[in-house]
C-alpha cells in the first residue's frame, strides 16, 4: 500500500518481498552505529521483522514504510511512525542506505511523513536520537524539531536525545 509520493520518492507498506533490501539496510556498519543492532541477522529475521511491521500496522494504524525512487522502484530505506511506550505520541524515525545519503532523500521522506502524520491527527510528534548522530539530529532541527533532553528512556544502558515537533493548532 501506498502512503505517500514525493517529486523523487515512494513511500510505502514494507512487504516480505522486501525482506533481503531490510537484511541489507540494517546490517550497514553506519545503521548500527547510530540506531542500534535490531536483531536482523538473516533474511529469515528480516522476515520475522518484516511481520512484526505489518502487525503494527494494524494495531496503530502507521509505522515504518519502505522509501523508494519512483524512477526506478528501488528501495533506498525506511521513513515512518513508530509508537513507544515511554512516548505519549509516535516518534519519526528514518535509515538510508549508504549511497543514497546526502542527496536530500532523507529530508524528502521526513516531510512526507510529517504530511502523513498530520493527516492521521497527531498534535505533534518526537524524534530519538543517539548523541552522535549529528547528521540526523542536524534533519531534525532543519524539519522544525526541537531538542528537549538527554535521558536514559526504556532501560537503555546509553542516553539518547530526545526532540519535539509540535504542529500547532
Amino acid at each position: 500500500m501506498i502512503i505517500a509520493e514525493t517529486e523523487r520518492l515512494r513511500l510505502r507498506h514494507i512487504e516480505l518481498p522486501d525482506a533481503n533490501f531490510i537484511y541489507q539496510l540494517y546490517n550497514q556498519p553506519s545503521f548500527i552505529k547510530y540506531i542500534g543492532d535490531r536483531g536482523v541477522h538473516s533474511v529469515k529475521d528480516a522476515e520475522t521483522f518484516i511481520q512484526k511491521v505489518q502487525d503494527n500496522y494494524q494495531q496503530y494504524g502507521f509505522w515504518l514504510y519502505l522509501v523508494e525512487r519512483k524512477d526506478s522502484n528501488q528501495p533506498i530505506g525506511v521513513n515512518g511512525l513508530i509508537q513507544r511506550d515511554y512516548l505519549d505520541a509516535p516518534d519519526i524515525g528514518f535509515a538510508l542506505t549508504t549511497q543514497f545519503c546526502g542527496q536530500g532523500y532523507a529530508k524528502e521522506s521526513s516531510l512526507a511523513i510529517l504530511q502523513h502524520s498530520k493527516a492521521k491527527g497527531h498534535n505533534h510528534l518526537y524524534a530519538i536520537t543517539s548523541p552522535n548522530n549529528h547528521l540526523s539530529e542536524h534533519l531534525l532541527k532543519k524539519l522544525g524539531f526541537q531538542f528537549q533532553r538527554q535521558d536514559y528512556f526504556d532501560n537503555s544502558t546509553s542516553p539518547i536525545n530526545l526532540f519535539q515537533l509540535d504542529f500547532g493548532s
